[in-house]
């Protein structure tokens, strides 16, 4: 029989409802606590899904023996001392991406879980996916020849406004942390190697970064290109490309399928997920916990530490600084 892993949410916003929806339908994990400085929220968030325990206090679900896990769905600055009130309670976590504002508070957040022997991970559904997996196995294969390069563009449009977290400095608004994320674990997980050069340019607005460009070359020649934006739509398109084809990721992020196009000629692959995408990163969180791993082999810390690194040094470079960069 399955150990059921019991988990939490900190923190109702409009991603958590994605985690609730999600997490019904992963075998041996059920969904037994909200946590919010909100009542008011926490007790409809509760309502709308049947949720049992009711928390008003981050420190109060961390104490409780009867959540094992919880997930972070606070706001991206809250993301580090969340964490570590639930890890230094031997909780399990795992956090929604970034899963820190920059590298030395994931290295920080690291070193916590590791001293307490809790597993620890970043939200990064985009690798779990069946449509990623697929397109993995199809650049292993050869298929599409040798990888030389990779886009990604994750861009939406919403009106400036002063009181949403997007467009808030203090809030590590702006469109890399928020999107560009995706687009760099896309290069990521078809380029295993550290960049030889990162190149940015940005539209700096209302201090976020409306509109980024990100250009990265490889020591072998290949070229990452990626786009985030706040204040433009594009196609939310992945492409890897070889020199025998290319694999097509119609809103890769959340990818259900793809096309494989060699030598001109084209085939459509469907790769749903259990449901809205988010149940395969649940089901190896579940399966680390049972495990006794304290991280993921597909999405270890080290991995979310690096991407931190790249968009640091991306910041630098478009002059982007949030309150609490060191």
């Amino acid at each position: 029989m399955i150990k059921e892993i019991r988990w939490g949410i900190v923190g109702p916003g409009n991603i958590a409802n994605k985690f609730a929806q999600a997490i019904k339908i992963v075998p041996g994990a059920s969904l037994v606590a909200v946590a919010s400085r909100s009542e008011e929220k926490a007790r409809e968030f509760a309502e709308k899904y049947d949720i049992p325990m009711v928390f008003l206090s981050y420190e109060d679900m961390a104490m409780s023996n009867d959540v094992d896990a919880v997930y972070i769905a606070t706001p991206h600055p809250f993301h580090k001392s969340c964490a570590e009130i639930f890890l230094n309670a031997k909780k399990h976590v795992l956090c929604e991406k970034p899963v820190c504002v920059n590298a030395k508070q994931a290295t920080d957040l690291m070193q916590c879980a590791e001293k307490n022997g809790v597993f620890l991970m970043e939200a990064m559904w985009t690798r779990f996916l069946p449509a990623i997996k697929e397109a993995i196995k199809i650049a292993k294969s050869g298929e599409i020849g040798d990888i030389r390069g990779v886009s990604a563009d994750f861009c939406y449009f919403i009106a400036p406004n002063a009181e949403h977290k997007i467009y808030r400095n203090d809030m590590a608004g702006g469109s890399l942390l928020d999107v560009g994320v995706y687009g760099l674990n896309l290069a990521d997980i078809f380029f295993d190697d550290e960049p030889e050069t990162i190149t940015a340019i940005s539209d700096i607005n209302y201090g976020i970064d409306c509109h980024t460009n990100v250009l990265l070359k490889y020591k072998n020649g290949a070229i990452a290109s990626i786009s985030s934006a706040t204040n433009v739509v594009k196609p939310s398109t992945g492409c890897i490309s070889g020199t025998k084809g290319y694999i097509v990721l119609p809103r890769f992020f959340g990818a259900q399928e793809l096309f494989v196009n060699v030598n001109k000629e084209e085939r459509h692959i469907v790769k749903n997920s259990m449901g809205n995408g988010f149940e395969e990163e649940i089901c190896e969180a579940c399966d680390c916990i049972r495990a006794g791993r304290f991280q993921s082999d597909i999405m270890p810390m080290s991995k979310s530490i690096k991407i931190l690194r790249q968009m640091d040094y991306i910041r630098e470079q478009i002059q982007l600084k949030y309150p609490f960069d060191i």
